[in-house]
């Protein structure tokens, strides 16, 4: 079982660890600190930011799982799913359980949210799976930040 929650302050130092260390370690050998500082100012930042929501995922003894993130639009009428899963998860058949149980979470929220989107990489098959079952629809493919990406919509109730 699952729970989803709100981040919080304590929660960065999971994040970075399970979604971020990695990556760091292998790109970024030299400044290992240095990354970690920047991660904890932009996690802060994200989580004081009105235009951001965030949601951890655990299991029911508190381990880390995951982290959800939508950055809203201006107009709280949209937003923009990211989703981290911990290794210790994936593959495991609860990536769409995730995606719509935070939703839930953040039309709670935000009642007056239309829609969602995800930018999802062509190649990425796993992620098109889960957002398809979780009823977000293919909008056709786009530039995201100068990459290509498939658009995913689902309209919200």
């Amino acid at each position: 079982m699952i729970v989803i929650r709100e981040t919080t302050a304590d929660d960065i130092e999971n994040i970075y660890n399970h979604l971020n260390l990695n990556y760091v370690k292998k790109y970024c050998k030299n400044n290992e600190e240095e990354q970690k500082r920047n991660h904890e100012r932009w996690y802060r930042f994200l989580l004081n930011s009105s235009n951001y929501a965030m949601f951890t995922v655990e299991d029911l003894i508190g381990t880390f799982l995951g982290n959800v993130k939508f950055q809203l639009d201006e107009e709280l009428e949209g937003a923009e799913i990211s989703l981290y899963l911990a290794e210790c998860i994936r593959g495991r058949g609860y990536s769409t359980t995730i995606v719509n149980a935070s939703i839930e979470e953040l039309k709670f929220k935000y009642p007056k949210l239309n829609y969602i989107v995800a930018y999802i990489l062509e190649e990425n098959d796993k992620s098109i799976l889960c957002f398809e079952k979780a009823g977000f629809l293919f909008k056709g493919q786009i530039d995201h930040g100068g990459i290509d990406y498939f658009l995913y919509m689902k309209e919200l109730d």
